[in-house]
């Protein structure tokens, strides 16, 4: 895997987040000390996500600890001198009191400052783990769009591979069928195999008909028009469509007919014809 598929393959910030598996986390660690752009792009993903913890946090008041110790302070130098007086306590009738000692005061206080900073831990925690739940989620449909199109282009070469092989043959005899009078800028190629009978066509320059309509090749045997059948036009269409097989022709012809074809050539709609 090269630089660039770690980098858009979410791996990173997988890493960064915790939410990659071990063997995921050896082998970005190997690409970080192979590829310097690879590092230099985990090194950005983790400045985001201190950034973002950063600006999520939320401070308890900076008072708080130095009001709870103060109050500590004041009950313990009331006790000392004997003048601390326990207000919820005063009652006409005596009771016995029980007096707690100063140490778990200070512990129940260091337990207060505890649960308050848990919970505000966890909530920070919370908030972090959705934004990089939904950017981690945002990074997998982009992925998942980019091989979607990285499957359309490799279609597509290999198609162009198939065209390119079929013209470079030197087995195929090639036709040029340039437009008829009635259409001089319309242009079509026929690449044949006499051997194998098969025959191929190659849109040079056909105006885009209507949905209704559509182009259909004829080779003309012994004076005859024999169908070789129908062909897609625009860009939706391959450059080179196989036609139907024939061992013996003089010549090619294109025609437009209602969609699907025509048994009979409409010879007012040839576009072009080549002899051979």
């Amino acid at each position: 895997m090269g630089s660039k598929s770690y980098i858009s393959s979410g791996i990173i910030e997988a890493y960064v987040s915790g939410l990659a598996s071990s063997s995921e986390r050896e082998e970005l660690e190997l690409a970080i000390a192979q590829y310097p752009e690879v590092a230099a792009e985990y090194q950005s993903c983790q400045q985001d996500m201190e950034q973002y913890i950063i600006y999520q946090s939320v401070t308890p008041p900076a008072n708080l600890k130095e009001r709870l110790f103060t109050q500590l302070d004041t009950e313990e130098t009331a006790r000392a001198n004997g003048t601390y007086v326990d207000e919820d306590n005063i009652s006409e009738t005596p009771v016995r009191r029980i007096l707690v000692s100063s140490t778990w005061r200070w512990v129940a206080a260091a337990s207060i400052l505890l649960l308050i900073g848990s919970a505000f831990l966890n909530y920070n925690q919370y908030t972090q783990y959705n934004g990089l739940q939904q950017r981690y989620e945002a990074m997998a449909a982009a992925n998942t769009s980019v091989a979607a199109e990285t499957n359309v282009y490799r279609t597509r070469l290999e198609q162009a591979e198939q065209d390119l092989h079929i013209v470079q043959d030197p087995s195929m005899k090639t036709v040029k069928m340039p437009g008829t009078k009635s259409f001089p800028t319309a242009l079509a190629t026929i690449y044949w195999n006499q051997a194998s009978k098969e025959v191929f066509v190659m849109v040079n320059n056909l105006p885009q008909p209507s949905s209704e309509k559509q182009y259909q090749l004829w080779a003309i045997v012994d004076g005859k028009p024999v169908d070789m059948g129908v062909f897609e036009t625009g860009t939706e269409a391959k450059i080179i469509q196989k036609m139907k097989s024939i061992g013996n022709a003089e010549m090619f012809a294109v025609t437009l007919e209602k969609k699907g074809g025509s048994p009979e050539p409409t010879l007012d709609q040839m576009y072009v014809a080549g002899k051979i």
